[in-house]
């Protein structure tokens, strides 16, 4: 049947052949215009005849015909592939027999044979991995590739892959099963947009081009990067197989390809996925179209490379990474959309060599957390010049989904200043190390490239934003002034604005500020009455340089919307007149405050002055109708002086935006170098409140009457603010009273003792240990403990003590406290059970509990009863 196809086929293609000669003749022969348009149109119709007969391009093997074996079980030609190599092509092929008998096949009485259609005979070889595979167990398949070489000009539909038998009654001991031919129409390649499966270190693999990306290079070069996503289907580990990855040009050229830093190792979990980055550095000139990206694999000592799979490459896209001034830029990491912008410059300077001052905003605007990678930025001049920038603020930079982090780049650049003629790169990290210690190692990473060209903003010298400068001269001096933050703060029924204004010292000469008061424009309203400016410093002397700042706070309605603000610095020149010192214009736009994750902390202040703040742990203490929320927040002295922060003030926020005034405790006394002081915030939350594990804690510094609030004064607003992360704790009730954490407390206790007296009276008797952190400042403490006593009948006693004195602290300490009931009248054994609870504003959360003995060590000794001496002699009777 298949002869007759055959057959059939070669005979049309002779018809056709003699049809289009035979029109041609006659084109060729005509004279008259009739018959010259007569035969346009035949050979017209004859070209699409010949279109239509062009056999169209597969992709696939499975219309090849299985070959007999036995009378049931058959072998597939599954896989072909071929790799072009200056002394000629290695082919590989896959045959996939599959059992459908009750015996096991064996492997030794088959194997393959390749001849071209011109009697050239080939030696396939089983590779490596495959020539252990002996036998095929009934109802299962097995994948058998072999490799061999031929020449370059050898087509895969030339060659005839023969299955072969042992037959001991044929002259040669073999019989020839049956042959695979590959036909013409079949292409090794995978078409764009489809997934190849393919076995790496015997595992199933689909492999997938998921883009390829052209950047910008220097020295007549351009960087492509392909993008490929293995997947592995199997049931195993794929770990680290020994591949490559080769682009190959139309024209047949080879550019091996080298994988990223975070695609060099391979390994993949069973049924899970892996994006990889490859790179190469191509000539400019090179055209990309129509490239195939190889898959090979090297095997046995001679690292033998074997075409695993060949893909065709989608269209490149050119990288535009050139971005026009005050335009956002989006970087790709991790497959996350992160946009970047050069939100602002300043420049500063004379004789050919000035200061650049840059502010380059980061947005992950994907829905996973981000880890920035360590770019290398620079400023390039237009003949190529680059000026590095120095930062550690990329330095293990997370960002969570929505998050945003303002970096400050400042640079000496040499030149006259003008922007226009300089441009920021943002460059892929390199290091340095590894290529120079793997020298050999292809898998090292030395490539790097532009994600980011930023035109730079026209320099601003009086600007209306956020953190931009504003250079102001008067008869005091020069100053530059800025909103270094704006923010706005939850405050009972009402909102704070508060903005924090730095002022400095732009000249080169000492300078006194004057005395200065704060007015607010809201849309153009202008807020009178409630509006306060608070120095940050004592001093109003700046020297060159030197800088301070003053917050200036109002209090809004909180419904009231903005869409621009601006903040005004009066200068006071007497009791009843002000004039306007500066005015800065913001959009309105109120930052997001810091946020401070769980188990992370946040230093504020300068080097001089700095704070460590986070928060310790969190409890939920349950109550009937409301319950309460506890925070334990530590602040740390680092630097080498006593010193501190102002009386914190906290509001507890829920994730639908609702607010709860939190109460806070925090010690008198500012910590010395070192040391740790304890605040704790509590706050009552309704039941209806369903979840507490995605609150925050917002804290700020409390001010009153023109300044920051310390010992026993109140708060009238605060600044300062940030937002923590609280996560309640789910507390495991203890199985023994010892090294009870009850901070700053420790609290050992499970030696006690209830003595029985054989009446209705329980002496109960504790040896205990309270000690006491003493580097640790805390407010008034607030909690009680109550050791709870559980009678075998279910009857409970409870018992309220204080730390620090009903409860002392020491070691070994004594506790000694008796229980009168008539539960225990005549009770001469048994056991009991002790709890300790945390008690805090009459809510309890249990501690611990542990079982006990009762001690019969005090009963009363009882006498032993005699009968009388007539009932003695009635019972001998």
């Amino acid at each position: 049947m298949d002869h007759k196809k055959v057959m059939m086929t070669l005979m049309a293609s002779m018809l056709l052949i003699s049809s289009s000669g035979g029109i041609a003749a006659a084109a060729n022969t005509s004279t008259s215009s009739n018959k010259t348009s007569k035969n346009n149109a035949t050979t017209n119709t004859t070209k699409k005849e010949q279109t239509s007969t062009v056999t169209k391009v597969v992709h696939t093997l499975a219309n090849v015909p299985a070959v007999k074996v036995t009378a049931r079980s058959t072998v597939k030609l599954t896989d072909v592939n071929l790799l072009s190599q200056d002394d000629g092509n290695t082919v590989t092929y896959t045959l996939t027999y599959k059992n459908n008998d009750s015996t096991p096949m064996m492997m030794l009485d088959y194997w393959s044979k390749v001849k071209t259609k011109g009697g050239t005979s080939f030696s396939p070889k089983l590779i490596a991995k495959d020539q252990e595979k002996k036998t095929v167990s009934p109802g299962s398949t097995v994948d058998l590739t072999y490799v061999m070489k031929v020449g370059r000009e050898v087509k895969l539909s030339d060659l005839n892959f023969l299955i072969v038998k042992w037959d001991f009654s044929k002259p040669n001991y073999e019989s020839t099963l049956g042959k695979f031919n590959v036909p013409a129409s079949y292409s090794i390649t995978t078409p764009v947009g489809k997934t190849k499966t393919v076995r790496l270190s015997d595992s199933a693999v689909k492999v997938k081009v998921s883009g390829i990306k052209v950047y910008p290079g220097e020295d007549k070069k351009q960087y492509v990067k392909v993008g490929v996503n293995l997947n592995n289907i199997s049931y195993k580990l794929l770990d680290n197989p020994n591949i490559k990855w080769i682009l190959r040009t139309p024209n047949g050229t080879n550019y091996p390809l080298t994988p990223d830093k975070d695609s060099t190792g391979i390994s993949i979990q069973a049924q899970a996925n892996k994006t990889l980055s490859l790179m190469a550095s191509l000539p400019t000139a090179l055209k990309l179209e129509k490239s195939e990206l190889l898959l090979v694999e090297e095997q046995g000592e001679e690292k033998t490379a074997l075409p695993v799979a060949a893909l065709q490459l989608p269209e490149a896209s050119q990288s535009n990474v050139d971005t026009a001034v005050n335009q956002p830029n989006i970087i790709s990491i991790d497959g996350q959309p992160v946009s970047t912008l050069l939100e602002s410059a300043r420049v500063r300077g004379e004789n050919e060599e000035y200061d650049l001052t840059m502010q380059w905003v980061i947005k992950n605007q994907g829905k996973k957390e981000v880890k920035i990678p360590k770019y290398a930025l620079e400023i390039r001049t237009a003949d190529g010049t680059a000026y590095p920038i120095e930062t550690k603020a990329l330095d293990d930079l997370k960002l969570k989904p929505g998050a945003t982090k303002t970096i400050k780049l400042i640079t000496t650049i040499q030149g006259d200043g003008d922007t226009n003629k300089i441009k920021l790169y943002v460059m892929t990290p390199i290091t340095k190390e590894e290529s120079k210690e793997e020298n050999t190692n292809a898998s090292s990473f030395e490539f790097s490239y532009p994600v980011g060209i930023y035109a730079i903003p026209e320099s601003v010298t009086s600007g209306d934003g956020l953190t931009t400068e504003t250079v102001i001269k008067n008869s005091k001096g020069t100053f530059g002034v800025s909103v270094g933050s704006l923010q706005r703060l939850p405050w009972t029924d009402s909102d704070i604005i508060a903005a924090k204004v730095t002022i400095r010292n732009a000249s080169a000469k000492t300078v006194q500020l004057p005395e200065l008061e704060a007015m607010f424009t809201i849309d153009s309203a202008r807020i009178d009455g409630d509006t306060k400016l608070i120095r940050a410093q004592g001093g109003k002397l700046l020297g060159p340089g030197m800088t301070t700042e003053a917050y200036l706070l109002t209090k809004i309605p909180s419904e009231l919307n903005m869409s621009r603000l601006e903040v005004t610095l009066l200068e006071k020149v007497s009791e009843e007149e002000t004039n306007d010192w500066i005015t800065l214009s913001t959009s309105g736009l109120i930052q997001p405050l810091s946020y401070v994750g769980a188990g992370k902390t946040f230093t504020q202040g300068t080097a001089e002055k700095e704070t460590e703040l986070g928060v310790r742990r969190t409890y939920v203490y349950p109550g009937s109708s409301s319950d309460i929320v506890y925070t334990e927040f530590e602040m740390t002295n680092k630097s080498l002086r006593q010193s501190g922060l102002a009386k914190l003030v906290g509001y507890y926020k829920t994730a639908d935006g609702q607010y709860y005034k939190a109460t806070a405790k925090q010690a008198d006394r500012v910590p010395g170098p070192g040391q740790k002081s304890v605040v704790t915030f509590w706050a009552k939350v309704p039941k209806s409140v369903t979840s507490t594990s995605d609150m925050r804690l917002i804290v700020g510094e409390g001010v009153a009457d023109n300044k920051f609030v310390s010992g026993e004064g109140e708060a009238t607003a605060y600044v300062n603010a940030m937002a923590f992360e609280v996560q309640p704790k789910t507390l495991q009730v203890l199985a023994s009273l010892n090294d009870i954490d009850l901070y700053p407390y420790k609290f050992s206790g499970s030696n006690i003792r209830a003595y029985l007296t054989g009446g209705t009276s329980v002496q109960i008797e504790m040896i205990y240990s309270l000690t006491q952190e003493e580097a640790v400042d805390s407010g008034e403490y607030g909690h009680k403990l109550i050791l709870s006593l559980t009678d075998g009948s279910g009857k409970v006693f409870d018992k309220e003590l204080t730390p620090g004195t009903d409860l002392k602290t020491g070691i070994n300490q004594t506790l000694n406290w008796s229980i009168d009931d008539t539960v225990f009248d005549k009770i001469r054994g048994g056991s009991y059970r002790v709890a300790l609870y945390d008690v805090f504003e009459g809510q309890r959360i249990r501690l611990a509990e542990q079982g006990y003995s009762y001690d019969v060590s005090k009963l009363p000794k009882e006498e032993p009863e005699f009968p009388e001496e007539g009932s003695r002699n009635n019972n001998t009777k």
